[in-house]
């Protein structure tokens, strides 16, 4: 089989500049910014993309900047800010204890290992940078491989086409590649999506008002087991960034840049592993509804819309066994009143036993607005007529600089409904330790909520 980009439309340069009304899509460079890499003495210039807001009624961000980089080893990062003058700047998240070197209109910080990291500057986010400092790429393949699916670097347009690739395929986007499609996994287990390329969906529809119909940008159905994403940048889904509904699939290095409501970031089977993600959406980042899933060393940046993790919504399947550990949040936009606006997020109106959720090294910075809102709580999408539970959900050393401006809270509209061991442990916000609900800022229906339980330790 030869690779199927002979089939697609693939445009000979890779930045064409910004996208013209009735014109094909093309990648743009950011105005803002500019990204060397320097090892040995010698600047290697990175490029540095630019997606505009899609969602411009309610977007806080203007636009968003990203450069990514596989790192080999120890290096220093140069950013040249081509916009404005500022006299701070911060890498994020803080907790790995870089620091910027500001001279002029230019900062430089040394990486020792990679990650994903955020520039600011004067503590503006209208026109965030992200780092993307990738491990070094192993075993590319090779694109005459008929197991393969490749993209070669360039700019590709797929139209309304999907990529469908078959059992024990390849996809593969090689760095410097740019393509404009999705991907459905139909039928087949085993497929690997990876690369160090950049997949969107930005010349897709998004869904209509108050529906979700639109298909997500990678999809794997319930029969596609072990699947992994690995590596790839995705950018402007018109829904989900990557949905496994199969068992066993990884989502891996894997960094998204999103704008609309219903742009979730990932959602797993039974048994999901995602780890060393970037994940930047206005839906919930992480979609923690089956069993067995598994979550570390992650960073967010929750939107305005949305919640970080979120536990159900209208779940009526039994689900048990969550650990998410070594995350960092670094912001979360909310401002506005919503049921799904709060770091720990549930709006559980399906019928499931939901159980056994472990939160440990959790770090929360720049996130004013609720902590924790669980609620067992029929919505327009609710269909069954019976009410769930949610049980043993543990935060352990969980960290917030905080201060909150909506009080988090515990309740259940219905008796029927139940709330049980809820743990705070070693949990602090605003540089108090939580002790008690008071210290957290949180309202417990007690007709509704039994063993809430804080330690220190």
């Amino acid at each position: 089989m030869k690779p199927l980009t002979a089939f697609f439309y693939s445009c000979a340069s890779m930045l064409a500049g910004l996208r013209a009304a009735g014109a094909d899509p093309a990648p743009t460079v950011s105005p803002d910014y500019q990204v060397e890499v320097i090892r040995d003495g010698r600047a290697v210039p990175a490029t540095v993309y630019f997606s505009a807001a899609q969602k411009k009624d309610s977007n806080l961000a203007a636009d968003a900047a990203w450069a990514s980089l596989d790192l080999t080893g120890p290096a220093t990062v140069r950013v040249t800010n081509l916009s404005r003058d500022f006299t701070r700047a911060r890498l994020l998240p803080s907790h790995r204890g870089i620091v910027p070197r500001i001279a002029g209109r230019t900062v430089s910080f040394e990486l020792e290992r990679p990650g994903q990291f955020a520039v600011e500057f004067d503590e503006g986010t209208a026109h965030p940078l992200f780092i993307f400092a990738n491990p070094p790429e192993k075993d590319a393949p090779d694109p005459g491989d008929a197991r393969v699916i490749y993209f070669a670097p360039g700019v590709h347009i797929l139209g309304e086409k999907f990529i469908e690739p078959r059992a024990g395929q390849t996809v593969y986007l090689a760095a410097g590649a740019y393509v404009y499609g999705r991907i459905r996994v139909t039928d087949a287990p085993g497929v690997v999506i990876r690369g160090r390329g950049v997949l969107s969906g930005g010349h897709l529809p998004a869904n209509p008002p108050n529906t979700y119909t639109v298909p997500h940008l990678v999809e794997f159905d319930a029969a596609s087991h072990h699947g992994t994403v690995e590596g790839l940048t995705l950018v402007e889904s018109p829904h989900y960034n990557i949905l496994f509904k199969g068992p066993d699939c990884v989502a891996r290095n894997v960094k998204t840049i999103g704008w609309w409501f219903g742009t979730d970031g990932i959602g797993t089977g039974q048994r999901g592993l995602v780890e060393d993600c970037f994940l930047r959406g206005n839906d919930d980042a992480l979609k923690l509804y089956n069993s067995g899933m598994v979550v570390r060393r992650c960073v967010i940046w929750q939107m305005e819309n949305g919640a970080p993790f979120q536990f159900s919504w209208n779940m009526d399947h039994d689900n048990a066994g969550f650990q998410v550990s070594d995350c960092d949040i670094i912001h979360v936009d909310h401002h506005q009143g919503a049921n799904n606006r709060a770091i720990f997020n549930s709006i559980h109106g399906g019928k499931a036993h939901l159980r056994d959720y472990l939160f440990e090294d959790i770090r929360i910075e720049n996130a004013r607005y609720r902590f924790m809102l669980l609620q067992i709580k029929k919505t327009n999408w609710s269909k069954a007529k019976e009410w769930g539970r949610l049980s043993n959900i543990t935060l352990r050393n969980v960290t917030a600089d905080g201060p909150f401006s909506e009080r988090s809270a515990i309740r259940s509209d219905n008796p029927a409904g139940r709330i049980e061991g809820v743990t705070f442990e070693n949990v602090r916000i605003g540089g108090i330790m939580v002790r008690n609900a008071a210290d957290a800022g949180l309202d417990v229906d007690p007709a509704t909520t039994s063993d809430l339980r804080f330690l220190v330790k």
